[in-house]
Order: structure tokens, then C-alpha cells, then sequence
């Protein structure tokens, strides 16, 4: 009865809507969960998504293939979830748990990550539908952002060192200008546009240049050097991989085109090239010596210092979630208010042990590699968008712990099982 059921069009069109939704909704829960709110619903949802896309790919499974990588890093998961569990275990029995809110992090990396890989699996089209809604959401929270700081900009008139104070970097709705420049800087690289692969290069040129006319001034309010870094490298990576397509397309235009662009790109970097050196300026004074830089610096020795000095498991699996905060809460060069270690790759170290690094490192040599395939073969999919979105995350990881922000944890969960998924048809 329940096979019969599931083979009908009523539930096929019920299946399609849930595998619509399923990325939207994901991420926009998260990030009422940073605010506090539906904490219950977000953990039933991705139990209840779960269990849905599990489902249907086992109802699937002769017609779909999970490739080698996304085994692995499933795999690689299960042993993290799992030792992570362990360790999380003995510390409560202990009653050295840090802050119980941590041990749930590592959970939802990894059933996000499973629900994306499903999705993509079982309904690529509906995942590519749900991030295309995504990015909508993304640009009118960013329009909304630069137009707010436009307006209080043109009411208090800051200076230039204004600017670089916590007030004046923007975050939208996104509560902390760091995750959000990142937010948006991994949308940077998704288009909203709805059937982009079926657009003509026009259209898919305004899809880009309105990205880059919300979203680059955006990251620049943000203030975060981080975010900035990742912005720099993933243009400069896309550059480099998609040169001779661009220097093709480039030589395609007639003359007098090319000549409107120059002196158009001149205008504009004449214009926003001394506004944003005195924007960013201040953010660089005194770097050395800023408070933050000092902390943060001792933080990463000390973490690194108590990472070699662990037991071979302890290196190999980590200390379980949450554990990093609690090492730096205890250690002699803790300072108020910085009671983190603010450096995403040495918290995972600490926390989930060496073998997450080589996962990392494995996940960024395959996203390269799919990003240069593609550019030869000439395709822009959904799958290679994901993969520029993660290039983007290499550089701001450095700089501060994406996984307490759920709302950022989830979207990398999301743009690793995409990026590192098989390309399929693409322009």
C-alpha cells in the first residue's frame, strides 16, 4: 500500500515542493536560530528531511550514483560525529563541558551536508531551484543592507576612522558584519536567475554584474579583512581558471564597446578605488599592534601547543565539540572578551582532530580540480557555482570560527555536497 502510494503524482508533486524548499528553508531557519528562535523546529526539520531524501534515494537508488568524494567525505563524517560524541560524552560525565549549545554543531554540519548530498543525488533540479531562491533571499537582504548604511551615512556623515568601529560595519540582518560579508560573499558566485543555464550570455552577464554591484560594496562595509582576503582570492582564482575564456570573450566585442568598457571600469575605479583605500585604510593601522591581532595570535600558538601535546587519538580524532573554547577559557594567555580561538582550520583541529584537516584539504584539491575541468570544458552549472562559493570560504576561515554561526555552517555544508558533486549538463 505504501509503495502504491509513493508511485502516485500526488505524492511526486508533494516530493517536488518538500525538495523546492528544502535549501531555503534549511537556511533561513538557521539563521533564526542565531537569533535565538526555533531551535525545536530547526532539529525536527532536518531529522524530518532526512528521513524524506534518504528515503527517496533508496527508492532511486538504480537510477542515481553518489560519487567516490562524497562517500568519502560522509564517511569522514560518521567518524567525526562519532568520536565527537565520545569525547562530548566524557566531558559532561565529568561536568567540564564548556557550553552544551557547541555539541549540536558538528550534528548539523552533517546531517546539512547528507540532506544536500541526497537532494542533489535524487532531485539536482529542485537543489538548484532551492539555491536560486536562496540567492534572491541573499540579494534583497544585501540591497536592503547597502541602502540602510547609505541612508545613515548621508544623515551622521562619519570620517573615514568612523567607519572602521563596530557600528558602522554593516551586517544586514545577519547580526555580525564577519558571517555576513561571508554570506554574501559566497553568493557572490550563485545566480538568482531561474533556468540560468537556458539564458542567453547577455542575461547571464546582467545576473553577474547585478551580484557584483550589491554584494562588493556590501563586503567592503562589512570591515572584515577576512572577507576581503576571501573575495580577492576566489576573483583572482576565477580569473585565472576562466582566463582564456574571458580574453575570447573579450575580443568578441567591437571596438567602440571595448573602448566604453575601458573608460567605464576607469570612471568607476577612479570614483571607488580612493573611497574604499580610505574605507579599508583604518582596518589595517596599527595592525601588529591592535589588541585583537596580539590575543589572537597567542590564542593559535597556544592552540597549536596543546594540539602536539595531546595523545596520538586525541590528534587523530580530537577533543569532541565545543572543547576549543573551553582550552582557551583555561588557558594562561586567555583575555576578556576573547574567548575563542577565532581561526575555523585550528578549532577543527582541536576539536575533530587531524583527520577533518585532511578532509579539508581533500575537499579543496577536488573543488579546484572541478573548477579548472570546467572552465575547459566550458561549463557553468550549479555544481561549479557551489565550488567557486567554497573557494571563497579558504581565506575567511582563517580569520574566525564560521561553525558557531550556524546560519554559515549550513550554507558550506550546502556548497561542499554541490560543488563536489558530478558535473551534469552545463552551457
Amino acid at each position: 500500500m505504501i509503495k502504491g502510494i509513493m508511485e502516485t503524482d500526488k505524492f511526486n508533486r508533494f516530493v517536488d515542493v518538500l525538495a523546492a524548499i528544502t535549501i531555503p528553508y534549511i537556511f533561513i531557519l538557521s539563521i533564526l536560530w542565531n537569533y535565538g528562535m526555533f531551535h525545536k523546529l530547526f532539529k525536527f526539520s532536518l531529522l524530518f528531511f532526512t528521513v524524506i531524501w534518504l528515503t527517496e534515494c533508496i527508492r532511486k537508488r538504480k537510477n542515481i550514483s553518489i560519487p567516490k568524494i562524497s562517500k568519502f567525505i560522509s564517511a569522514v563524517m560518521l567518524i567525526i560525529v562519532s568520536t565527537s560524541t565520545i569525547s562530548t560524552f566524557i566531558l559532561i560525565l565529568k561536568d567540564e563541558m564548556y557550553d552544551t549549545e557547541w555539541i549540536y554543531f558538528v550534528y548539523v554540519d552533517a546531517v546539512v551536508f547528507l540532506i544536500s548530498m541526497l537532494l542533489y543525488a535524487c532531485r539536482r533540479d529542485k537543489f538548484e531551484f532551492g539555491l536560486r531562491i536562496s540567492s534572491m533571499f541573499v540579494l534583497a537582504t544585501g540591497v536592503w543592507g547597502n541602502i540602510d548604511y547609505i541612508i545613515r551615512f548621508i544623515m551622521y556623515n562619519p570620517t573615514y576612522d568612523d567607519l572602521a568601529t563596530r557600528e558602522w560595519r554593516i551586517s544586514s540582518i545577519y547580526q555580525n558584519p564577519i558571517p555576513a560579508g561571508h554570506i554574501v560573499l559566497m553568493f557572490l558566485w550563485i545566480p538568482f536567475s531561474f533556468k540560468y543555464n537556458e539564458l542567453s550570455k547577455k542575461k547571464k552577464t546582467i545576473d553577474a554584474v547585478i551580484r557584483a554591484v550589491v554584494y562588493v560594496p556590501f563586503i567592503v562595509a562589512t570591515g572584515s579583512r577576512s572577507v576581503w582576503m576571501g573575495l580577492i582570492f576566489s576573483v583572482l582564482a576565477w580569473m585565472a581558471v576562466c582566463r582564456e575564456e574571458l580574453l575570447a570573450d573579450w575580443k568578441l566585442l567591437s571596438k567602440n564597446i571595448r573602448i566604453g568598457l575601458s573608460v567605464l571600469a576607469a570612471l568607476v575605479a577612479g570614483l571607488g578605488i580612493p573611497f574604499a583605500i580610505k574605507s579599508v585604510a583604518p582596518r589595517f593601522s596599527n595592525f601588529s599592534k591592535a589588541q585583537a591581532y596580539v590575543v589572537r595570535s597567542s590564542y593559535f600558538r597556544y592552540t597549536l601547543e596543546s594540539v602536539a601535546e595531546s595523545s596520538v587519538l586525541r590528534i587523530l580524532f580530537g577533543h569532541g565539540s565545543g572543547s576549543c573554547r573551553k582550552m582557551i577559557a583555561e588557558s594562561p594567555c586567555y583575555v576578556e572578551p576573547y574567548n575563542i580561538c577565532d581561526n575555523g582550520y585550528l578549532s577543527m583541529l582541536y576539536e575533530w582532530g587531524i583527520l577533518a584537516i585532511v578532509a579539508v584539504i581533500v575537499i579543496d584539491i577536488f573543488i579546484f580540480k572541478h573548477i579548472i575541468k570546467a572552465a575547459k570544458d566550458k561549463k557553468r552549472n550549479i555544481a561549479v557555482s557551489c565550488a567557486y562559493a567554497v573557494v571563497s570560504c579558504v581565506f575567511p576561515l582563517f580569520f574566525y570560527e564560521a561553525q558557531m554561526w550556524l546560519m554559515v555552517a549550513v550554507l558550506m555544508a550546502i556548497f561542499v555536497a554541490g560543488g563536489i558533486s558530478p558535473q551534469s549538463e552545463g552551457e
